[in-house]
């Protein structure tokens, strides 16, 4: 414990997030918007150690444990679930929309669960046959393979006007911007797209996002109350993660790979 540390007390189990601390002069700082400071200490960034058996953080960086949580299951959360909680909360959902997940890896798969979770028809949309069966194990209503099958995907209108088909928010964690932008086809007017996988690829718009009203969107880690939201989906067992653990000595050739 650092001397003045009021915050936290020796024997507390936490974890600590990508951004660590930033200057509080800039513009960003100012109005609140933390992430967008451009002189931010972040984790494993500017500052070392997130791959160490001991490391240094800010206090109030960290983000305590609830209850009955391993740190095992907490790892995940501090990166990748944090990211897919914070772009659903961003993409702000209403009641009867429906959510749809591009690409199930290691930001998907808790992705379709975060969904559920919260409560969305979910939907999942992956080229890869061999990932249909775990789609649906982690809560999926339904899969498709492309943006064309997400704009037939839907469900009877019950006033009477035809099929409500597409998604009203699409939330994509592929790597393959080429799938990620095919599965705009299926987004309904008035939709969401919010980005969160990054690619070497060209990232190609269609103009219908135009006449369609949609939006596109941005998303890392946001608000710190999504950090805490989707530790607690897990600590009650609506979210679970799928983890391998390795001897620390091992680190590096399992990152390599």
């Amino acid at each position: 414990m650092g001397e003045g540390v009021t915050t936290r007390k020796a024997g507390d189990r936490v974890g600590v997030p990508w951004l660590q601390s930033t200057c509080g002069r800039c513009e960003w700082c100012q109005r609140g918007k933390l992430s967008f400071c451009p002189n931010q200490i972040a984790t494993g960034i500017t500052t070392a150690g997130s791959h160490s058996e001991y490391m240094v953080a800010y206090a109030d960086a960290t983000q305590l444990l609830p209850n009955g949580l391993t740190y095992e299951q907490a790892a995940p959360i501090f990166c990748a679930g944090y990211t897919v909680y914070s772009g659903l909360r961003f993409a702000d959902p209403r009641p009867h929309e429906r959510v749809a997940v591009v690409g199930i890896g290691a930001l998907g798969y808790l992705e379709i669960q975060y969904s559920k979770a919260a409560g969305f028809e979910t939907i999942a949309v992956t080229h890869s046959k061999d990932k249909e069966e775990l789609a649906y194990k982690l809560g999926a209503d339904s899969v498709v393979a492309n943006g064309e099958g997400l704009l037939k995907e839907g469900q009877h209108d019950s006033l009477g006007g035809g099929s409500s088909s597409g998604a009203d928010v699409i939330l994509a964690t592929s790597n393959s911007y080429k799938a990620t932008a095919d599965s705009i086809k299926g987004l309904r007017p008035d939709g969401r797209f919010v980005l969160m996988g990054v690619s070497t690829e060209p990232f190609t718009i269609s103009p219908e996002i135009l006449f369609k009203r949609a939006r596109i969107i941005g998303s890392t880690q946001n608000d710190r109350e999504h950090l805490y939201e989707a530790l607690d989906y897990v600590a009650k067992g609506k979210v679970r993660e799928m983890t391998e653990i390795f001897p620390l000595e091992e680190i590096s050739m399992h990152m390599i790979k």
